[in-house]
């Protein structure tokens, strides 16, 4: 068993808050909508907690900009009936990417529901994907395929983010 140090763990708690977040705002921003993703340091000093917060703070909604798009005369697509949910369960769905770089939609859909069910995914995040109630949900595959699909092909910027996030962070 490989035992990881109190930094090491810190490192890779900060990696994950950094591309959880960026996720989001990749997804999120895909749809339309602008936003800020931000990590911060944890200062309770309880050992139980994890070393970084994160959160996506949305400034522009992709619903609204939209309609002021179509009301301007300026075309604008369709956002699909599921973008809330897309953009909720990013962040999860990133992580595992980063984990264990699966192309498996199945396992990320496991291992997500696995997280969701045993409490580890944040209120934000279980309300943008209109969980509400964690011990009768349904986690839908072909959503989670379609957020790593999106994701995928994002992948770039998510790392770009994320690393600015970091260094942000760390400076």
């Amino acid at each position: 068993m490989i035992e990881l140090t109190e930094e090491q763990i810190a490192a890779r708690e900060l990696r994950n808050a950094a591309y959880h977040e960026a996720a989001h705002k990749m997804v999120y921003e895909r749809f339309g909508g602008a936003g800020d993703a931000v990590v911060w340091r944890n200062e309770s000093g309880n050992p139980d907690e994890k070393a970084w917060f994160g959160q996506f703070r949305p400034r522009t909604c992709p619903e609204e900009m939209r309609t002021i798009a179509l009301a301007s005369g300026v075309s604008a697509l369709d956002l699909p009936s599921n973008w809330k949910m897309l953009v909720g369960i990013a962040g999860l769905v990133a992580e595992e990417i980063l984990s264990d770089d699966t192309d498996d939609a199945g396992a990320i859909a496991d291992a997500i529901y696995l997280k969701i069910s045993d409490g580890e995914a944040s209120a934000s995040d279980l309300a943008t994907m209109g969980i509400t109630d964690i011990d009768s949900f349904e986690l839908r595959y072909e959503v989670v395929e379609e957020a790593a699909r999106i994701l995928r092909e994002g992948w770039r910027v998510v790392q770009q983010e994320a690393e600015y996030l970091i260094e942000f962070a760390t400076d």
